[in-house]
């Protein structure tokens, strides 16, 4: 959580222009996010991660913002990661 808040959320503001301490990550970060695991922990290749990403990470994101409005909360990432890497953690058994 501490690194998904210091490198790829961002902090909405109040109306009086102050942190809120609400942190969402918009598309950029989750791509961020999804990339570091599929090379970190999934252990893709650059181009493999690339490939991944570019299949799967629409569908995702658009199953978790469901109002539309550009931004996923923090504390919905781990779901949206398992939702994300799940065809990654398929195993063919033929």
């Amino acid at each position: 959580m501490r690194s998904l808040i210091q490198d790829y959320a961002i902090e909405l503001k109040d109306g009086s222009g102050a942190p809120s301490g609400n942190f969402f990550l918009n598309q950029e970060g989750a791509r961020g996010v999804c990339n570091e695991v599929l090379i970190n922990n999934q252990h893709f290749s650059s181009d493999k991660a690339a490939a991944f990403l570019d299949s799967n990470f629409s569908k995702t994101w658009d199953h978790f913002d469901v109002n539309k409005d550009g931004i996923v909360e923090v504390g919905r990432m781990s779901q949206f990661l398992r939702y994300f890497t799940g065809d990654a953690l398929m195993i063919d058994l033929q």
